[in-house]
């Protein structure tokens, strides 16, 4: 399937872990069928209320957390604050980033997407200045 490609759903409760972390995102089952998209990051374009934010998208499993191989969509939307539950969202992904895997540790994972989002805010030209102190911690603690 050729990018740029379109999710949508309402965005819905997850485990908090980036929230926890410092990073939070949105999440959102597709309506979409996404078989033919790979699993893994995308820089992205998150629409809600009318208002477009770049942002980062992990579609898939997510290996490393949950074992119930439902399909997600989980969006860090950058220099967005407040809270979207319930609310309608279309996410674009534009650009396929890496592929989705599974992680040996809690702080390789927040490692590894600390690096995605501060990858993504540079492909939106997003002031890395803006993004959550998370993102620019030296160490990050275990879950």
């Amino acid at each position: 399937m050729q990018l740029p490609v379109t999710l949508t759903g309402y965005i819905i409760h997850g485990k908090h872990l980036g929230t926890r972390f410092g990073m939070p995102t949105a999440n959102i089952d597709p309506a979409e069928d996404t078989s033919e998209l790979p699993f893994g990051v995308y820089f992205s374009v998150m629409e809600v209320d009318e208002k477009k934010y770049p942002a980062i998208t992990n579609l898939g499993i997510r290996p490393t957390v949950s074992n119930d191989g439902r399909v997600n969509a989980e969006t860090f939307i950058c220099g967005y604050k407040g809270d979207l539950y319930g609310k309608e969202a279309k996410i674009t992904l534009l650009f396929f980033h890496r592929p989705e895997k599974r992680f040996d540790s809690a702080d390789d994972l927040f490692h590894t997407i600390s690096q995605d989002i501060i990858a993504g805010a540079k492909f939106h030209q997003f002031p890395e200045d803006k993004l959550p102190d998370a993102l620019t911690s030296s160490s990050i603690a275990s879950v």
